[in-house]
Formats: C-alpha cells, sequence, structure tokens
C-alpha cells in the first residue's frame, strides 16, 4: 500500500481511532553512561523527538543518508551525505540481553517529519556496525514483547480519514518482514451475537475439492436473503489450487435503515516447502462494507462482467456473480 493513503488530518481523526499508543514512559537517565532498564516500547509520529533521545550513532548516520527519501532531501537542500544534519532523526535504543548488541530505533524529525506518518528506521546495533532490519512509514510503531529469531516482534498503524490499516513485522535472522495485515473503516466492529442473524450451516470446500458447488450455493442463499431483506450470516471456507486458505464471512444487516451487507476476509497463506524465492507469507484481514448488491452475468462469452440481472429474474447461481458495491458504486468484493 502506498505511503501516501496512510495521510490523514492531524486531530480529529487520530481522536476517533484512539490509536496514539501507550506514551513513553522510561526509567532511563539522561547521563553519559546510559541505562537501558525500562526502554520506550511506543512511538508516535505524533511527537516530534524521542523521550530520553539517545545521539545518532555514525554508522546509522551514512546508513540513512543512502535511503531513498533521506537522498532526495539531501539534493533538494543542496547537502552532502556526510553533511547529513543530526536534526532530521530522533534516536532510541535498548540493550539486547546480555550481548554487545544493540536494538537502534530511529524516526524522521525535523526536515523528514511527515504529516501525520513518520518514516521510521530499526538497526540491529554492534560496537562496529549497524544493520538496517527494517524501514517503514507509520503513524504509530510499537515494539512488541515477543520476540521471533532473537529480535522483538513490531506492529505499526496507521490510517486514512476513513480506513485504519496495522501490520506486524518478524524478524527472519536477517531482516523484519510483515507477517499480517489489517484493514477496516473506521468505526466498524464485527457483530458478536450471531442469534440476531439467520444463519445457516458454514460452506466449507475440500482441499482439492472443486469450489464451484460452494460458490453456486452460498451465491443462491446471500442473495435471496438480501432480496427478502433479512438480517443474515454466512460463513464460506475456500483453498486455491496452491492452497491458500480464504474464509470470508458475510453479514445482512440494517443500519439506521439502510440494508448493507459487512465482510470480512481472512485469508491464510499455505506453507509452502521448498519456498519459491524470498518468500515471505502474510496473513491479511479485511472488512469492507457494502450498501447494495448486484448479480452480473459470468458466462464465458461476457468476460467483463457488467450484464446486471434484473432483481425479479430467475437465474441459476451458476450464470452469475456477486458484486458487493459501497456507496460511492465501487465494488468492493465478488462472490
Amino acid at each position: 500500500m502506498n505511503q501516501k493513503d496512510f495521510l490523514l488530518c492531524r486531530r480529529g481523526v487520530i481522536l476517533v481511532l484512539a490509536i496514539v499508543l501507550i506514551g513513553f514512559r522510561t526509567s532511563a537517565q539522561q547521563q553519559p553512561q546510559r541505562t537501558f532498564s525500562h526502554p520506550p516500547t511506543s512511538f508516535s509520529a505524533e511527537d516530534d523527538k524521542f523521550p530520553h533521545a539517545v545521539p545518532l550513532p555514525d554508522c546509522a548516520r551514512r546508513s540513512l543518508a543512502s535511503d531513498g527519501h533521506v537522498a532526495i532531501a539531501l539534493q533538494h537542500d543542496h547537502l552532502s551525505p556526510e553533511q547529513l544534519p543530526g536534526d532530521w532523526f530522533s534516536a532510541s535504543e535498548r540493550k539486547l540481553g546480555h550481548s554487545d548488541w544493540t536494538y537502534l530505533l530511529v524516526m524522521g524529525a525535523g526536515r523528514m517529519r511527515g504529516a501525520n506518518i513518520n518514516p521510521f528506521w530499526i538497526f540491529w546495533k554492534s560496537a562496529k556496525s549497524c544493520d538496517l532490519v527494517l524501514s517503514v512509514g507509520a503513524h504509530d510503531l510499537e515494539v512488541l514483547r515477543t520476540r521471533t529469531n532473537g529480535l522483538p516482534d513490531i506492529k505499526i498503524a496507521a490510517a486514512t480519514p476513513v480506513r485504519y490499516f496495522e501490520s506486524q513485522f518478524k524478524f527472519d535472522g536477517h531482516s523484519y518482514q510483515a507477517v499480517k495485515r489489517t484493514s477496516q473503516p473506521i468505526g466498524e466492529e464485527i457483530p458478536r451475537k450471531l442469534s440476531d442473524f439467520e444463519t445457516r450451516e458454514p460452506l466449507v470446500q475440500g482441499v482439492g475439492q472443486n469450489p464451484d458447488p460452494i460458490l453456486c450455493e452460498a451465491r443462491a442463499w446471500l442473495w435471496r436473503q438480501w432480496w427478502l431483506e433479512k438480517a443474515s450470516y454466512l460463513r464460506v471456507t475456500l483453498y486455491s489450487i496452491e492452497g491458500d486458505k480464504t474464509t470470508t464471512r458475510y453479514f445482512i444487516r440494517k443500519t439506521g435503515g439502510q440494508l448493507q451487507v459487512m465482510i470480512q476476509i481472512h485469508k491464510v497463506p499455505a506453507d509452502r516447502i521448498p519456498h519459491s524465492g524470498a518468500r515471505h507469507p502474510v496473513v491479511e484481514d479485511e472488512i469492507v462494507v457494502a450498501a447494495d448488491v448486484q448479480r452480473r452475468l459470468a458466462l464465458k462469452n461476457n468476460p467483463d462482467r457488467k450484464t446486471e440481472v434484473p432483481e425479479d429474474q430467475e437465474a441459476s447461481p451458476d450464470s452469475y456473480e456477486l458484486y458487493f458495491m459501497d456507496d460511492s458504486g465501487n465494488n468492493v468484493a465478488i462472490l
């Protein structure tokens, strides 16, 4: 996702989200011999700089000077990499156990600050070098208590005026890799009381089985419930040829007198062995809300999927697909 999509208004949206993470409470002393007993674990783009910030090490400075965005800023200000200003960054560090390695987290400051989304860099630093292990843009970054391959797991959060985004990263021994991504409309929550909905048995495709019968059954049932304007719930689980698992939950509901379909999509990639190249599976969770449902012909001689089946016309579920549209008429999901 493009970092520009994360841009949001500084005040209103952040207050609504309440995603400004825990304040930096640390007992570290501002002394020449720094202590690392309680380093900060949460960092926000709302802050101009880190509390108890540490000087930026030369090895990190050299690495940052080669970063694409930093290089552009240097060029714009007619500065050489050696002239990289220290006040463009704010840094925090912590010891990793009893080793000589230090966990260094750097956030863009001053010239490098963004509009409610800041660049963050994480270095694995020894006395002689700095290894860049993560470069990411976010509004909030949290260092989690869990660890993978010796380094803490990372969670970042950001938003647009209408959607909230969250990603989690784990260290693979060389660098941080995304392992989970979440996207959902601001203020939306999955209904918890299924007793408020008419439900049917979940539809589950067996691994290696043809998904078409499951798809047809799901389309026919959901369309009937939508047509009858019944509060309804259906869970559908499908497998790709490669074994990737997708579970989709549909909630037909009335909100403020308007009929809607909330759709929750949970994708779990298969663990392929051997992995192809540097593939890193990412679990994806997404919630979308549709204000309209359309049946569109899905025949081999109609590849554009634009011909809509009239609502009062009978049609076989193997001849159409369901298109779920948002308030602006954009397609947000297909069944």
